[in-house]
């Protein structure tokens, strides 16, 4: 969207100066459309990042022999296990998963 090329010994244009580190840009200063442009195409991709964003949680996919471990909401002592496509309840004890009987 470069609509003007810079020459030597052209007309003057006031030009801004932006510093990334060491490095300090020379340049004319977009135009009122190309600011437009962008402004739009900053906000629409906003959009869709929010929109992915706001989902609350985390997916979590099974995977065969991992067992996925979460809280039972009634009883926090309580953990259940999904392990194959089998679900079980129970508790750590020394480190181990052991079920409810």
């Amino acid at each position: 969207m470069l609509d003007k090329i810079i020459q030597p010994g052209a007309q003057k244009v006031k030009a801004r100066k932006t510093r990334f580190g060491d490095v300090t840009v020379v340049a004319p200063p977009p135009s009122a459309a190309m600011v437009q442009h962008h402004v739009k195409a900053s906000t629409e991709a906003l959009e869709r990042l929010a929109k992915r964003v706001a989902k609350p949680g985390v997916r979590l996919r099974a995977k065969k022999g991992v067992p996925l471990y979460s809280l039972d909401s009634d009883n926090p002592d309580v953990m259940i296990r999904k392990l194959n496509g089998k679900t079980e309840r129970g508790r750590f004890i020394n480190g181990v998963f052991a079920t409810a009987d």
